[in-house]
């Protein structure tokens, strides 16, 4: 054995810890800062509140970027980051067809900055030039877009998570009044589906009702609170980690089938923290549905358990 050797081993040792330790320091980072970035969101109050939280975030990974709202057709200019767009900006969503497939499709769509994808106002002379245009939703309704400038380092993933965040906290019930546009409220009451004769579909089933909030004690408030906050997380990581899964099930009706194993754990793990008193409602039920399934409970499919009791 040569003389360096043990000094070179050892040399190598020492480096490949200080990167562990590197990288285990920037992952905490990372973490801490989208932890920061939900708390945020959850408790906003205002439309701007909302934007300013959703372009900080996406901020953090692209240099150029935008938010856009959608109603009526209209596209507006919402908030930008290093662009130079006129701040009353909007176009027809008709005129722009990276923008309509993104909103069609529910998918990321990546497009060249020309006149008919991204529209004049937004499109460049350099024919190279490309963007990436991310949906949020609001139930099944797209009610925003982030507009990325594409750059050679873009972390496109890291856009989409931005944008589950972002789509998780619109939909909400409570201060409805002081919210805009781009979340409106919520019926709080859900009628069955009736067959010919006026009875309720039997093949349908329909959640539990929500519990009275005045009704219950500041340990149960608290529990409830987690029980919704684990819901959110645990069907978009999900959705995040298993995009084509999810796509494939809800084609198909059936996500339970696509996602046994990983729904399976995530009931089991809700059953044993939350279901403990007789409050609780089955918000991992509840969230799949919204979310995973567009607001079709059928898409779970024949073989979903159903609700946890």
């Amino acid at each position: 054995m040569h003389l360096l050797e043990p000094a070179w081993e050892s040399l190598k040792r020492e480096f490949d810890a200080a990167c562990s330790q590197s990288a285990r320091a920037v992952r905490l980072q990372l973490i801490q800062e989208l932890n920061q970035l939900l708390r945020r969101l959850r408790h906003y109050q205002t439309e701007a509140e909302w934007v300013s939280c959703v372009l900080s975030g996406a901020g953090q990974f692209i240099e150029r970027v935008a938010i856009f709202s959608l109603q009526n057709g209209v596209v507006r200019l919402r908030g930008q980051q290093k662009f130079d767009f006129p701040e009353d900006l909007s176009f027809s969503l008709d005129s722009a067809g990276a923008f309509g497939s993104a909103v069609e499709t529910k998918d990321p769509v990546i497009a060249l900055r020309s006149p008919g994808e991204v529209g004049p106002a937004l499109s460049t002379q350099n024919l190279a030039d490309r963007a990436h245009i991310i949906p949020l939703t609001n139930g099944t309704r797209v009610t925003a877009l982030i507009f990325a400038a594409d750059v050679d380092n873009i972390d496109l993933n890291a856009l989409e998570l931005i944008a589950s965040f972002g789509s998780l906290v619109l939909e909400r019930q409570s201060n409805a009044s002081l919210h805009a546009q781009i979340a409106p409220l919520v019926s709080k009451a859900a009628k069955p589906d009736l067959d010919d004769e006026g009875g309720a579909v039997a093949t349908k089933r329909f959640p539990a009702s929500l519990p009275g909030w005045a009704e219950l004690s500041e340990t149960q408030r608290n529990l409830h609170v987690r029980a919704q906050r684990f819901s959110r997380v645990t069907v978009a990581e999900l959705q995040l980690a298993r995009p084509e899964a999810c796509r494939a099930g809800r084609d198909q009706a059936n996500l339970y089938v696509f996602l046994k194993g990983e729904l399976d754990k995530a009931r089991d793990l809700y059953r044993k923290q939350f279901m403990t008193t007789s409050s609780m409602v089955d918000y991992l039920h509840l969230e799949l549905v919204r979310t995973a399934a567009e607001g079709d409970e059928l898409k779970l499919g024949a073989d979903y358990p159903g609700q946890l009791a």
